[in-house]
């Protein structure tokens, strides 16, 4: 089975939000098969930055890329969070 990777940003409510415990917390709901592979911020405006995370994940999941970022919204302190890109790993 083929992995793909997901681009998520995640919207912090402000600036006060602290995005490494938000990272930390999303990796440690990852359903099994999912995987960080990276993690970094992005600045939004006026000193708010977005956390950008890479995670592979299987291909045929059920409910797609959907459940990633129910997952990552409902982190406290997180705002919503979107899929900004997706590529297939492999072949």
């Amino acid at each position: 089975m083929t992995d793909v990777m997901v681009v998520l940003k995640v919207f912090p409510e402000g600036d006060e939000t602290d995005l490494e415990k938000v990272a930390n917390e999303l990796v440690s709901k990852l359903p099994e098969g999912y995987k960080l592979v990276r993690k970094e911020t992005e600045p939004i405006a006026f000193g708010l930055k977005a956390l950008v995370v890479y995670v592979s994940m299987p291909e045929k999941t059920e409910g797609g890329t959907d459940t990633l970022e129910e997952l990552a919204s409902s982190i406290e302190g997180v705002s919503h969070a979107e899929v900004v890109g997706i590529t297939r790993l492999g072949f």
